[in-house]
């Protein structure tokens, strides 16, 4: 099935493709797995209906002729998902999944990630523990995208504790079987990068060779090898920034502004870097984090928190560090208001559950802050007890706050 992006429906589809005219007899298994293939035309809602509807037949009759397929029940699972009956979806993919179903186990990740993030009232259908179970058991049994998409979360974190070392034996493995619409090249430029940032000097060594070999003809190499160089070599780095901006904007100015306000490797030039931030990569997230907080730093242009809050917030999905200045920033103006509160509090509540570094104290100051969106004392004070047992730095103080008053 051809992945376009997840839509209502729950399946992979492209709405302005040709619409589907086959009339089929779904009574093999081949029909079952034939019928979900290829684009859906969601603007036509009879024909739409017409084959979902005659996929759901095929493979609830090739489920109960081989029920021991795990092809069938993934098969019958995306028929099922897409018919809107999602707790039904997910046991069929759970069953094939427990057949060592590399395709199930990513389902189970995919199911988690599309559906049951952003609200921690809501009792998932697919718990995190039991995606990043799944989505580990598909990376091991060679499922290509898994391999990836697991690297990329080892880094930036989400889902699965942020590791190094793992992202690099991840990535490195993906490179062997990339997924579809990915390149070997994509892959061992993240794999240089993830190697440069390492903090063991073997690893460092080895990524920069990587990125220097890309860096002749790839703009995020060239991004990638400037953020490695820019303490040993600025001017280096400097140069490198400049190059990337022309064809990888988003992944350089972040960068190469800071460099033009500090003047580091060459002369500062604060205007063109406010020129590069409001640029044509200013939807970038993290070019409006950067721009964020030049408003938070107030000397370049007016001081304006509520502004840095909107802009860093739209990088905290790729960023931990982005994630905890955002915290930081809403435990610290109660008065700011922001758009859809639950999903930050997911993503904060996530963080310190995988004890990713800080995220426990945030999550504490910020339910201890005044705010009127995440104001919790009781959950607070909880919380910080819990991380006083477990001999966290600084939650010593937080508990003896929540004892005085």
């Amino acid at each position: 099935m051809t992945r376009c992006g997840l839509v209502a429906f729950g399946i992979w589809c492209a709405a302005t493709l040709p619409s589907w005219t086959q009339t089929a007899t779904p009574s093999s298994n081949a029909d079952c797995l034939q019928l979900g293939e290829g684009p859906w035309d969601i603007s036509n809602e009879a024909a739409f209906r017409k084959r979902l509807q005659a996929w759901l037949e095929s493979c609830k009759r090739a489920v109960a002729e081989d029920a021991g397929d795990p092809r069938i029940k993934v098969a019958w699972a995306r028929a099922l998902s897409a018919d809107g009956k999602k707790p039904e979806a997910v046991a069929q993919f759970r069953a094939a999944a427990a057949r060592n179903d590399a395709e199930a186990n990513y389902e189970l990740y995919e199911t988690h990630k599309s559906y049951d993030r952003g609200d921690v009232n809501k009792t998932p259908l697919v718990p995190r523990a039991e995606a990043e179970r799944s989505l580990r058991k598909a990376a091991e049994l060679g499922h290509p995208y898994s391999m990836w998409i697991l690297a990329v979360l080892l880094d930036r974190g989400s889902t699965v504790k942020r590791d190094p070392d793992d992202a690099i034996l991840w990535a490195e493995r993906a490179m062997a079987k990339p997924p579809k619409d990915t390149s070997r090249a994509d892959i061992e430029v993240r794999l240089g990068h993830f190697l440069a940032k390492s903090a063991k000097p073997e690893n460092q060594v080895r990524g920069i060779g990587i990125l220097e070999r890309y860096a002749k003809s790839r703009g995020d190499a060239q991004s990638y090898l400037a953020l490695a160089l820019r303490s040993s070599d600025p001017v280096r780095a400097r140069t490198l920034l400049e190059q990337a901006v022309k064809t990888y904007p988003g992944h350089a100015i972040p960068a190469f502004a800071d460099m033009l306000i500090k003047g580091e490797g060459g002369p500062t030039d604060a205007k063109r870097a406010l020129s590069l931030l409001r640029g044509k990569a200013q939807d970038v997230s993290a070019v409006k984090a950067a721009l964020g907080r030049l408003y938070l730093d107030g000397r370049l242009m007016p001081r304006d928190i509520k502004e840095a809050v909107r802009l860093i917030r739209t990088d905290t999905i790729w960023s931990h560090e982005s994630r905890l200045q955002l915290m930081g920033l809403l435990a610290a103006s109660p008065d700011i208001q922001i758009e859809y509160p639950g999903g930050v509090l997911y993503d904060a509540t996530e963080a310190a559950e995988l004890g990713e570094p800080g995220a426990l104290l945030a999550l504490i100051d910020l339910k201890l802050s005044k705010s009127t969106q995440f104001a919790d004392r009781a959950g607070g004070c909880a919380l910080a007890e819990r991380a006083a047992s477990q001999r966290v730095e600084g939650a010593a103080q937080r508990t003896q706050a929540c004892r005085a008053n």
